[in-house]
């Protein structure tokens, strides 16, 4: 056999575990051996040892162990008594022995002998007593001892391992002893020095497991080869100490096996178990370093535990060599977790508000100070209070509501004075809005008191300006404004006019500025003025190229913000109605990335409540319906304001559309706010039933609803015509119930006010008119409306008048030898694939098959040529546009035109497009100025001139005007 030699080895342990074994099988063969194994916590020197006695056993030797202990270190013989009792032989304590007095332990002592040299000559013969039984036993078969933890053994027990270790050279006797390698060199420690001395002697320094032994591990664990850089990383986060390590593949087996670390709750009480050192302040020293982050340095970890910068220093290279830290830091979260959780909530509490103050004085940032303060849940002194809101405010510049919101209720309850309690609750309206809005009524009195006092300050005024709006209070929206302008510092025309928008958005629009006041005599106000009432004009005349050009300006000059919130999703909504919906759903995309990036759920919510809409209006039904509940569910009820109306107007609206007459009546029974009924957004939803209503068979229902809409939009500006149809929705109501007359007369109304700017009322208005009227008449006018609803990109409303004309074409109602012109939307056929389309959008196709109505994919941008970006973000000056408008007839004075033209008296255009003699009279005075004609004398050249496509879609003549037909 290979000799062994005493030189140091550096193994891991399971070259350890056959490095012993080796040595076990040489001292069986009578050369004894001592090996020392030195090495970290948790580095595997225990298991080592158990392994080799369990083997040493099967192996027919005797084993004898011990493991020694602080709490047992002033106890003669402590250890020599562990040796025997776990021993089957009836060996004895030699009788004589007591305890030995003394006032300092063997673990303080500065001599490799004196620990043992107070002793008599009697009590030097016991451990000789000892040493000699034990060779007897070793002359028997061979014979393992094994002590663990060294550096805590009793003086007579030391005794007796210096003995032995002179006299097994060359016995059947093998002895083990492990101690850490990081501690002080203690007394106890030194001793492994005159072990040295033997040519028996072997010393094994524990190394950490590498990559290849973590990947065996998990090879033997897995039945097969793992990933190939899940090693590193398993070794990268338990830094190959194997108690860590092994807990990490335990972890990673219970868990999906992806070939990712999978830190769990083996890892965590592998961690407790290594910081669990009663007789070293390990726990202690790793917390701090835990929470201290990068201030964890030895001065500042000793401030903190109050522990001896040396022993600290020991116990943190013992933490770096386990792999807890990197270089004196704590590298993962998940470590960082563990090493935390580890001690009781109660001592975690107390070291945060420790680590607070030790960073403030050594002048760290408010940030690091804060998260130990709100980690704590206390301020200890009044310092705490301005670090606190400094670090909210800094909180909120990146986004990070939540911990901003925690800095203010901690400072808030920690604060004394009643005016620096008013400003924390500012700061809470306008900071807690953003992801939990009903949190905000608690703090919102106190500022509407003051806002009616006339004390509010400028962040009050926006806070609770935000807050009014989302609850649907106009009156305090107006007092505060009110006060926020009477403020010596002027708001910026941005803001002013975000916030007119706003207001509009909830409120609808007014009549002058005499309540949104003016936005001042700032040099940008014109320019921020002139786009908002662009903007505004939706509620008017629906979408235009001029909306559509304040709705880009602002989308591309607003920051998403609490106050430009509205002003965006009012410009998204004016691109939606002037036929770009697949503009404002982009927009709208990009927006709710940028919500979600930000962590402002109220954001999301309300943009998510804006999508589906947009999807409804371009019949996805289902993914509307989908979206709509997404967005309900992500605030929950109790946390939406007037804002729900959105969501839930989408949603009852795209259950009427599938036939879903319970799910919308589910819908019908939610509680909304009593304000937004007051509001535009109330407006759609009264009208959302009023369709319900409808659908199911109460008209009269119906009727109630939709008077109600007409109320209340007389009640704000009867001149806006675009805010909701309601005289088409009357008019649709009176056709159920009968009044055909009535029905005619309210959809002529609605004509006369949508014709020229709002092809969304136009077309319900030219439906119902179809419906009312004779039947040579019905095909075009549902082409008329159909021709409206395709302009805007309304899939929705244009599938169900595809469905209505196809009903009344089955049922023989409308003629079939029509003329092409009249029915170039309405092909004889609708096969399967149509079928499938329109189930796929979310909308039952029962009833669709041969003869039925083609529903046309809907183009957009819709009216007029389309419109490029650039000519969208280049704006006509306000000269250019008049004198386009003073030379371009509109739609409606085309086809009044083109009627007079072809000798139609007034009474019979009025009859044929459906509108007043007044309102004929009045386009016809436009027409004649534009084409700079006198009267219907040269009308006819005139148009043939610059209309020739208008006029020949008659089949007339240059030469014969004749009379036509006209769609």
């Amino acid at each position: 056999m290979r000799p062994f030699d005493g030189r140091r080895r550096l193994l891991e342990p399971e070259g350890a575990g056959s490095f012993l074994w080796k040595s076990f099988e040489a001292s069986a063969a009578g050369a004894g051996r001592l090996v020392v194994i030195s090495g970290g916590v948790g580095s595997g020197k225990t298991t080592l040892q158990s392994e080799l006695l369990h083997n040493a056993a099967g192996a027919g030797a005797l084993t004898l162990s011990a493991t020694a202990a602080p709490d047992e270190q002033e106890i003669n013989a402590a250890v020599l008594d562990q040796l025997l009792a776990n021993s089957p032989l009836p060996i004895d304590i030699p009788s004589g022995l007591g305890t030995v007095p003394s006032t300092q332990s063997a673990f303080e002592r500065n001599s490799d002998w004196t620990a043992v040299s107070r002793y008599t000559q009697a009590d030097t013969r016991i451990p000789r007593g000892f040493c000699d039984a034990f060779l007897g036993l070793a002359r028997e078969r061979p014979l393992v001892i094994t002590v663990d933890d060294l550096h805590y053994a009793d003086d007579l027990s030391l005794k007796l391992i210096l003995q032995l270790q002179l006299r097994i050279r060359f016995t059947r006797m093998m002895v083990i002893l492990s101690q850490p390698d990081w501690l002080p060199q203690t007394a106890n420690m030194r001793l492994s020095a005159r072990f040295a001395r033997q040519p028996h002697f072997h010393f094994v320094q524990l190394q950490p497991m590498s990559r290849r032994a973590i990947g065996s591990a998990l090879s033997e664990s897995l039945d097969g080869a793992p990933s190939h850089d899940l090693p590193a990383q398993l070794h990268a986060l338990g830094g190959g100490n194997p108690l860590l390590t092994t807990a990490l593949i335990d972890d990673y087996l219970a868990g999906e096996r992806d070939g990712r670390p999978a830190v769990g709750p083996a890892y965590a009480r592998a961690v407790h178990a290594f910081l669990d050192r009663p007789d070293i302040k390990l726990l202690e020293t790793a917390s701090a370093v835990a929470v201290l982050g990068d201030y964890g340095g030895t001065e500042m970890v000793a401030k903190l535990t109050g522990i001896d910068p040396d022993a600290v220093k020991g116990m943190m290279d013992a933490l770096d060599l386990a792999g807890l830290l990197v270089r004196g830091k704590v590298q993962h979260p998940s470590t960082r977790a563990a090493i935390l959780g580890s001690l009781a909530p109660e001592a975690r509490s107390t070291l945060h508000s420790k680590a607070a103050e030790l960073k403030y004085w050594n002048a760290a940032t408010p940030n690091e100070v804060a998260s130990h303060l709100v980690a704590a849940g206390e301020t200890p002194a009044a310092w705490a209070i301005p670090v606190l809101r400094h670090a909210a405010g800094q909180a909120m510049l990146s986004d990070d509501v939540q911990f901003a919101t925690q800095c203010l209720e901690l400072a808030l309850s920690g604060s004394t004075d009643e005016d620096e309690q008013r400003a924390i609750r500012q700061s809470l309206v306008h900071n807690t809005w953003r992801v939990n809005p009903s949190a905000v009524s608690a703090y919102g009195s106190s500022l509407r008191e003051a806002a009616y006092e006339g004390t509010l300050d400028g962040p009050g005024c926006f806070a609770l300006m935000r807050h009014a709006l989302w609850h649907g209070d106009r009156k305090t929206f107006v007092r505060t404004h009110q006060v926020l302008s009477a403020l010596p510092t002027s708001i910026d025309p941005q803001t002013e006019a975000e916030l007119h928008l706003a207001y509009q958005w909830h409120f609808g629009p007014v009549v002058g500025k005499a309540e949104r006041g003016d936005s001042g005599t700032h040099a940008g106000s014109a320019l921020w003025d002139r786009t908002a009432a662009g903007l505004m004009q939706i509620w008017r005349r629906g979408g235009d190229r001029t909306t559509d050009a304040s709705a880009e300006r602002i989308l591309q000059n607003c920051r998403l913000s609490d106050t430009s919130l509205e002003a965006l999703a009012m410009a998204i909504t004016a691109l939606a109605r002037s036929g770009n919906s697949e503009r404002a759903e982009r927009w709208c995309r990009q927006l709710l990335r940028e919500a979600d990036q930000r962590g402002a759920v109220t954001w999301h919510a309300m943009l998510d409540g804006l999508r589906a809409s947009i999807l409804l209006q371009r019949g996805e039904v289902a993914a509307a319906a989908e979206r709509a509940r997404a967005s309900l569910d992500m605030l929950g009820e109790h946390n939406w304001g007037v804002s729900i109306a959105q969501p839930l107007t989408v949603l009852l609206l795209a259950h009427i559309a599938r036939g879903s007459y319970d799910e919308a009546a589910k819908v019908l029974r939610r509680p909304v706010p009593e304000a937004m009924l007051e509001t535009v957004g109330g407006l759609g939803y009264l009208r959302a039933c009023g369709h319900f209503y409808l659908a199911t068979k109460r008209p009269l229902a119906a009727v109630s609803q939709f008077q109600k809409c007409q109320q209340l939009v007389r009640k704000w500006d009867a001149t806006a015509a675009s805010l909701v149809p309601w005289r088409s929705d009357l008019a649709e109501a009176n056709l159920h119930l009968g009044n055909t007359a009535m029905a005619r007369d309210l959809a002529k109304q609605q004509i006369d006010l949508s014709v020229d700017h709002d092809p969304y009322g136009s077309g319900l208005a030219l439906r119902v008119l179809a419906q009312a009227s004779p039947p040579a008449e019905r095909s075009a006018l549902f082409g008329r409306a159909a021709e409206c609803f395709q302009s805007l990109g309304d899939q929705l409303e244009l599938d169900k008048t595809v469905r209505m004309a196809d009903k009344a074409l089955r049922t023989g109602t409308v003629p079939r030898g029509g003329r092409h012109t009249d029915q170039h939307w309405l092909p004889e056929q609708r096969g399967l694939a149509e079928q499938q389309k329109l189930s796929a959008r979310g909308i039952p196709a029962q009833g669709v098959g041969v003869g039925q109505v083609q529903a046309q994919s809907v183009p957009t941008p819709a009216r007029g040529s389309a419109v490029t970006r650039a000519e969208r973000a280049a704006v006509p000056s306000a000269k250019q546009t008049e004198a386009h408008d003073a030379t371009v007839l509109s739609e409606a004075e085309q086809r009044v035109a083109q009627l007079a033209a072809l000798d139609h008296t007034n009474r019979q255009i009025s009859s044929r497009l459906f509108i007043t003699v007044s309102t004929v009279e009045q386009h016809l005075t436009r027409a004649y100025k534009k084409l700079g004609i006198s009267g219907r004398g040269t009308l006819s050249k005139e148009l043939w001139t610059r209309y020739p496509q208008l006029m020949a879609s008659n089949g007339s003549s240059r030469n014969d005007p004749g009379v036509g037909n006209v769609a």
